[in-house]
């Protein structure tokens, strides 16, 4: 699936951070910003209301070492599954559909990008050409993102199955506590 986009602007929440945020952007944004510099887009997939996305954003989100790793190998983006504002890709307009008589609803490419299977929170990985690598369904807590975002973020998905990865995974401190030593 590609998103080839012109701008359309719309509003996103950025979570309150203590200390280095992570550098939050809207879709657009970022399909633009790999246009120029090649880069995966991480898509943090939320709403207002969901008690779990906070805690996402209150936890995973604000470990040192996955603010860093999202900030240099992604492109990360919020996006707010209810929002009313649509966005335009070059292949077609993703709205929020009116539902007769209904406020609540999801917005079309929240749907889209976790591949119709919305779940709240969601993380998707894209690829550097805006193509879906992998929706990832619920919370997850700081440990199991850490793995997951090295296995996009580092390339691994190309050439180790998840179970053997998951089985053999260093963790970002081990392994920077290793380089130091050495």
């Amino acid at each position: 699936m590609w998103f080839g986009f012109r701008y359309s602007p719309h509003t996103t929440t950025t979570p309150v951070t203590t200390g280095n945020p992570i550098a939050w952007m809207t879709f657009e944004e970022a399909v633009e910003a790999t246009k120029i510099n090649p880069k995966k887009i991480l898509v943090s997939v939320h709403t207002e209301w969901c008690g779990w996305c906070k805690h996402m954003d209150r936890t995973t989100f604000q470990d040192s070492q996955i603010v860093a790793f999202i900030n240099q190998h992604f492109y990360p983006v919020k996006l707010d599954a209810e929002q009313k504002t649509d966005i335009t890709t070059s292949e077609k307009v993703y709205k929020f559909p009116k539902v007769s008589g209904k406020e609540r609803g999801f917005h079309e490419l929240a749907v889209a990008l976790t591949m119709g299977r919305l779940t709240l929170p969601s993380t998707v990985f894209l690829d550097e050409n805006v193509r879906v690598l992998q929706p990832i369904p619920g919370y997850k807590d700081p440990k199991t993102f850490e793995m997951i975002m090295t296995y996009y973020g580092n390339d691994h998905f190309k050439s180790i199955p998840w179970t053997t990865y998951q089985k053999d995974y260093i963790p970002l401190k081990k392994l920077k506590a290793s380089l130091i030593s050495e």
